[in-house]
């Protein structure tokens, strides 16, 4: 098997992919990943090898990302954003035999000398291999579904690397389970702002534009471009953070027909904004997706249990995974659900065995109702009392829309001196300060570190 293979089942002239500067269509792009695997091959790479990619969100990156696949290789992406140390440490523990990069990632091999074998996407280099292969005819490498495809890493909470690994088996089982959450199909035109979520696209004939904004600060989206992409392109549907989706005028949303949002807490006052179209979509990097909640399904009832403390509702767990509550906190297995970390680093942090089964531990609390909805409380970490931070930050939300807040060790924190009267909530003090700082990915979720000093 290889991820590559869905791409040749698609109409050839229909466009893939759409970035700020071009386009390209199916057929253009699968025979640009057949010649990109013939160079990777010809410069002595063989499947299984670890190739580093570092490259800005454009067509060509997924051009890089699917050569490698289809030639075997597993690439490995690292967050600039986390610093040299992070990287550093990244590439000493998986040193890639190759690395594949825009000329100003380049300027990581003066910090890495172990960096060879480098691919330039830009104009030539020295010491480096232009990337512009010449055009060719290949069949992909037939992998086994347990060969890695992609290898992330996430620091967690104590800065230490672990190393997410993706098979190719894994991550079609994803994309399997994903897809119906997202309700993909062929002909959609998609404003891709998740660079993940571009690759189920691609599995399922839906048109990706990739937003005209820093990628990096979904939080700080540019309005006039975005505007204008939706028109020129007739964008149907869009995929984001929800901080991306709460600095969008009206007249973003009014031509759109689905909106999905997730990665981050989703609270009740954006899905009010366009009930009928907006969906949230609740999972990680280890387990995505986990469950999905519609929009229209917010109903007074809902509403009245968010404001009594019941957490944020997620809907019902998809029937790909299964869910418990252990001690509060939500545990998930299923085919796509990651079983454990590259070379065991982390498993003791969020694996559980249980009658024979490896289990996720999601790092969230969260209950199950009489009918079996998922409703979110928060961090498990961050309990205060009987009490979780979004059951007091979903009631919050009603009552006073687009105000940002967090609960954290019974204060809470709000940047608008307002009225907040919920005498069951275990609050000890409200705080109010310029601004509630989020984290640096989605710029949605609450970042406690920085929070607390």
């Amino acid at each position: 098997m290889n991820l590559t293979e869905k791409l040749t089942t698609h109409d050839s002239s229909q466009i893939a992919i759409i970035d700020p500067t071009r386009s390209i269509t199916f057929g253009e792009l699968n025979s640009r990943i057949q010649s990109g695997a013939n160079l990777l091959r010809q410069k002595g790479l063989q499947p299984g090898d670890p190739v580093l990619v570092l490259h800005p969100i454009t067509i060509e990156l997924y051009e890089i990302l699917l050569s490698c696949f289809h030639a075997g290789l597993t690439v490995i992406l690292v967050d600039p954003a986390k610093g040299s140390g992070f990287i550093k440490k990244c590439l000493t523990w998986l040193p890639p035999k190759a690395f594949i990069g825009s000329p100003k990632a380049q300027l990581l091999r003066l910090k890495y000398r172990a960096l060879k074998n480098a691919f330039n996407t830009g104009p030539k280099l020295p010491f480096t291999h232009h990337w512009n292969p010449k055009p060719s005819t290949n069949s992909p490498v037939n992998l086994s579904p347990d060969a890695p495809a992609l290898i992330t890493f996430t620091s967690g909470t104590t800065g230490t690397p672990k190393g997410i690994v993706r098979s190719h088996g894994f991550l079609l089982a994803q994309d399997q389970t994903l897809a119906p959450s997202l309700n993909l199909q062929p002909g959609q035109i998609d404003l891709v702002t998740l660079p993940v979520f571009l690759l189920s696209n691609l599995a399922h004939g839906v048109t990706s534009v990739i937003a005209d904004t820093d990628l990096t600060k979904p939080g700080f989206p540019n309005v006039p471009k975005i505007l204008s992409q939706v028109q020129q392109h007739k964008i149907t549907r869009a995929t984001a953070s929800p901080a991306f989706f709460e600095k969008m005028p009206d007249e973003f949303f009014a031509p759109l027909t689905q909106l999905y949002t997730g990665g981050a807490p989703v609270f009740p006052d954006l899905l009010s904004r366009f009930p009928e179209k907006s969906h949230a979509v609740y999972g990680s990097s280890e387990a995505e997706p986990i469950s999905h909640f519609h929009g229209s399904d917010l109903t007074p009832e809902i509403k009245k249990i968010i404001l009594n403390g019941g957490g944020l509702p997620a809907g019902k767990p998809v029937s790909e995974i299964s869910l418990q509550i252990l001690n509060d906190e939500i545990l998930v297995t299923g085919d796509h659900v990651l079983k454990g970390y590259l070379d065991g680093c982390g498993d003791s942090e969020t694996k559980i065995e249980i009658d024979g089964e490896i289990w996720h531990r999601t790092g969230d609390a969260g209950r199950l109702d009489q009918n079996g909805n998922l409703w979110l409380l928060g961090r498990h970490a961050h309990k205060h009392q009987d009490h979780f931070p979004l059951q007091i930050e979903g009631p919050v939300h009603l009552l006073h829309p687009n105000e940002r807040c967090a609960f954290f060790k019974g204060t809470l924190f709000l940047e608008n001196d307002l009225k907040i009267e919920l005498p069951w909530a275990p609050i000890d003090q409200i705080k109010v300060i310029d601004e509630i700082p989020m984290d640096s990915r989605h710029n949605a979720k609450v970042d406690t570190a920085t929070l607390s000093q």
